[in-house]
Parts: structure tokens; C-alpha cells; sequence
């Protein structure tokens, strides 16, 4: 009994050797990123833009796959199911961690997942075609109060805050608007250009080609602060609206991934955001707002707007228990 109690001491302390020595190594090899929505959209857009920075500070190159599908969900499933190994992780947008899990059963639980760090957040735009007949956000939510389901709208999928900021003003108006999902913002706004959907609430990346291009007509900014890209355009709150729409983007790792290799990525994502070009194109061509947080104060914001938009999916009937 003795010699196998100093046998399992021996193989517990070469274990705790073990653990710093591959952390302080780590990379050894590339690592995989998912993410979750579809080419050409903002978060698609943004995570290419830092990777080859991100790259540049790890020493090993990162694998994007992208992962779209029920609104950013099917990454993050995706992930809770990889080894917690440090060499996978996933782009989360907000919903993925805080609204979705509040609608219906999923395969992971976004409260055991290891918060990496938020790089930005979005902003939304409430746009119809150029062409529209509606020149006012009254004027929308005036034809829908007379045709009840007739206005309908594109989003990324049920349950993001593309949805569910359009159905708090519908619900406020208490109108009938109907949303559509679709694979992306990139294809709202297509659906919107052909006429299959009469709005779309997006982000900015994926609608800065077709508005400037005089495609698209601005209604409503749907956050809290006017936007660069449309700046005559007013926020709800400035028409009276007691309501902001937020979403951030973030990086998660599976369950149980050391610590030491959290922070690794985490200051690979700080690095690529220090990068003046990677500044310069955020603002000038994305019309992104680069806001860090650092893993604890995104597992946070993540945990504050669980209550938030908690209390808005209630407030629209779509929280489910």
C-alpha cells in the first residue's frame, strides 16, 4: 500500500509539472477559431480583420471556420463538445450566451464555458429599401398598425437582439411585425434589397456597401449613440423610446481549459486591437465601435445582460422558463 500511495504521489506532482510547462508552451500547433454567423457579415468581417495579428503574437497560425446557423448557436454547441485542450475556441455573439439559452433547450450551458475577452460591440441599423414608401420609423409602424403582419423583417435568427430589438418595438407599438431569419446580416439585407422582406435590423459592416451604394434607406438607429455611417439618423431613444439594443462579440473556451492558456488568447486578441491599421479600418470602413474587456469583466457583461434582455424576452413572450 505504501509503495502505491508513493507511486500516486509521484504520477500527482509530474502531473502539476506537467500543466505550467504546457501552458508556457502553448501554441504548439494551429488553433482552431469558429465562428458563428455567415461570410461578409460584421463578426466574419472584424475576426479576419485581427487574426493575422492574433497569429502574429501566438506563433501558430488560427483555423476560421465558420459555424452559422439558430442565431450563432451551432458554434457554440460546437465547441462544448471539444476537448478543453486550448486548441478550440469560438466567436460568440451575445445571444449565444444570454438570449437563445433563455428561449429554448440547448446542447451546452453558457454558464460553464470559460470567457475569453469581448474586442467590440455592434451597432444596429433599422433600414428599408431605398425605394420604400416609408420615410419615418412612424411611417413603418403606422402601415403596420393597419396591416397587421404585413411589415416583415429580416434577422440574423430568432432570438439574437436583431430580433428581439425590432419585437420590444413592436410590443411597445403593440403591432404585428413579422421576423424572418436568415443565415447572417449579409443575407437580411439581400432579402431587403429584393424585396423579400420589408426592414432589417443589422449591423453596420454588413449594410455599409449597400447604404452607401444608395441602396438602403435608414429608419432608426437601434443603439444608444448615433452612428458614424448614418449620422442624421436618430437613436429610439431620441424618439421617445425608453430602449437601447446591445450585443457584443466575445471568445469562449469549452469547460476546463487552463487558465494560463485563457489569458494566452486573450492577449493575443489585446494585441491585434492595438494595431493602428486594424483602428483605422474598425472606424473608417467597418463602422465598428472597439471596446476590450478582458475575460472577467465580459463573463459581467455576459451575466448583467442575462437579466436585461431576460426581462425583454419576457416582456415579448418568448422567454420560456
Amino acid at each position: 500500500m505504501k509503495k502505491l500511495m508513493a507511486v500516486l504521489t509521484c504520477c500527482l506532482a509530474l502531473a502539476l509539472v506537467a500543466v505550467p510547462a504546457l501552458a508556457k508552451d502553448y501554441p504548439t500547433k494551429p488553433i482552431t477559431a469558429y465562428i458563428p454567423l455567415s461570410a461578409g457579415g460584421t463578426t466574419d468581417v472584424f475576426v479576419r480583420t485581427i487574426a493575422p495579428y492574433m497569429e502574429k503574437y501566438l506563433g501558430k497560425p488560427l483555423i476560421l471556420v465558420n459555424k452559422p446557423g439558430s442565431g450563432g448557436a451551432v458554434a457554440i454547441s460546437t465547441l462544448s463538445k471539444a476537448k478543453p485542450d486550448g486548441y478550440t475556441f469560438s466567436w460568440a455573439n451575445l445571444p449565444t450566451l444570454v438570449t437563445i439559452p433563455q428561449m429554448r433547450k440547448l446542447t451546452y450551458d453558457p454558464k460553464e464555458l470559460v470567457y475569453i475577452a469581448s474586442p467590440m460591440h455592434y451597432d444596429y441599423i433599422l433600414y428599408v429599401k431605398k425605394d420604400s414608401p416609408y420615410n419615418s420609423l412612424k411611417e413603418l409602424i403606422d402601415f403596420a398598425r393597419k396591416n397587421p403582419g404585413a411589415v416583415s423583417y429580416g434577422t440574423p435568427g430568432l432570438g439574437t437582439t436583431n430580433h428581439l430589438g425590432v419585437a420590444w418595438l413592436a410590443n411597445h407599438e403593440k403591432v404585428k411585425m413579422t421576423p424572418i431569419p436568415f443565415k447572417g446580416n449579409p443575407k437580411s439585407v439581400a432579402a431587403v434589397l429584393g424585396g423579400h422582406v420589408v426592414a432589417c435590423n443589422t449591423s453596420t459592416t454588413a449594410s455599409v456597401s449597400a447604404f452607401k451604394g444608395g441602396k438602403l434607406k435608414a429608419l432608426a438607429i437601434m443603439s444608444s449613440t448615433r452612428i458614424p455611417l448614418t449620422p442624421d439618423t436618430k437613436t429610439l431613444k431620441e424618439m421617445g423610446y425608453d430602449f437601447a439594443q446591445f450585443s457584443c462579440l466575445g471568445a469562449v473556451f469549452p469547460k476546463g481549459t487552463p487558465e494560463a492558456m485563457r489569458k494566452k488568447i486573450e492577449e493575443a486578441i489585446k494585441y491585434a486591437l492595438s494595431q493602428p491599421d486594424v483602428q483605422k479600418k474598425a472606424k473608417d470602413e467597418l463602422y465598428i465601435s472597439i471596446d476590450f474587456l478582458d475575460g472577467k469583466k465580459y463573463r459581467e457583461l455576459c451575466d448583467q445582460y442575462w437579466g436585461i434582455w431576460g426581462g425583454v424576452l419576457k416582456e415579448v413572450g418568448l422567454k420560456k422558463f
